[in-house]
């Protein structure tokens, strides 16, 4: 764990010299650095990003609480602790309500001075941890964003089914010819198809209704239980309406009747594939959001718990 550092603002050279020497006794692995004046201070500050800033609240030119609120505009995270005189309630309830995270009352006791500052510490090594914990979350929601985003750029993949050979020629050919940059592979046979679906996730798939053995609807059924998301053309035979209806009340995206006309079954299949890109992305941002808001739980869970914690600041 690294050392923790802390700037000690007074004009008093005595305070100036005993208050580190007291933190260096009572807390471990702590570095102290000091200034005599809130001019000083900025100086430091401008360098340093302590993990916290103790300043006498009465000093000459610059005060503390004009000290401090050059602080919140330039360190707006770093916990000051404001050294007030005896008796000063004003002055601690303005700092207070300036922004310090605490104050020390004249004469320092030192046990509570180092109990105070040991909470400010640990509330600003917190407050670091959720602003990492959220740039991760961020990240991790834009990575996820543009992995979504990303789908659908690559070369669509198409699966033609069917027991035809003349079919099984000519409609890749059409989709060569009319989809730019499709990639079309073929089965000859439901079992055949099946085989390919197991090892490649298509964009869509045409399958002919009626084949031997496996027909169009089983292998639709199949595919339904191991590739939901999958869109499926049916090629029906000509006024095999029943049929049709009972493709699309199965899950089919559409049905293309035949004779085939090309531009119908082009345009069909185009919808399909976007479709199932749209569907993608959808899926790619609901993981997004899942994912992230899984993570972001257990941070809120792990600040919570460390939180309870912490004592309790005591009030003016």
């Amino acid at each position: 764990m690294s050392a923790s550092r802390v700037l000690v603002v007074d004009d008093d050279p005595a305070l100036l010299q005993a208050l580190p020497a007291a933190l260096r006794i009572r807390m471990d692995a702590v570095t102290v650095d000091t200034a005599d004046s809130a001019a000083a201070a900025l100086y430091r500050i401008a360098a340093t990003d302590y993990d916290a800033i103790v300043t006498d609240i009465k000093m000459p030119g610059m005060d503390g609480v004009a000290l401090l609120s050059e602080i919140r505009t330039r360190r707006p995270d770093t916990p000051v602790l404001m050294i007030t005189g005896h008796g000063g309630h004003a002055l601690a309830v303005q700092a207070l309500r300036g922004g310090a995270d605490d104050f020390i009352q004249k004469p320092i006791d030192r046990d509570s001075f180092v109990a105070s500052l040991r909470r400010a510490i640990q509330g600003h090594a917190l407050n670091r941890r959720v602003k990492d914990r959220e740039l991760a979350l961020r990240r991790c929601a834009n990575e996820l964003e543009q992995i979504a985003a990303r789908l659908g750029s690559d070369q669509p993949r198409v699966l033609i089914v069917d027991d035809d050979p003349a079919l099984l020629e000519a409609l890749p050919h059409t989709l060569r010819l009319r989809m730019a940059g499709v990639a079309v592979d073929t089965a000859d046979s439901a079992a055949a198809a099946l085989e390919q679906i197991a090892v490649q996730d298509y964009d869509a798939i045409v399958t002919d209704i009626k084949m031997p053995g496996m027909d169009g609807l089983a292998l639709l059924a199949e595919i339904r239980t191991r590739r939901p998301d999958t869109p499926i053309l049916m090629i029906t035979g000509h006024g095999e309406y029943d049929l049709s209806v009972r493709a699309l009340r199965s899950g089919a995206h559409d049905f293309i009747p035949k004779p085939i006309d090309r531009d119908q079954f082009v345009a069909s299949l185009d919808r399909a594939i976007q479709a199932h890109v749209q569907s993608r992305r959808v899926k790619g941002r609901q993981s997004a959001l899942e994912r992230c808001a899984g993570e972001l739980e257990s941070v809120v869970e792990q600040l919570a718990r460390e939180l309870r914690a912490m004592p309790a600041r005591r009030k003016p």
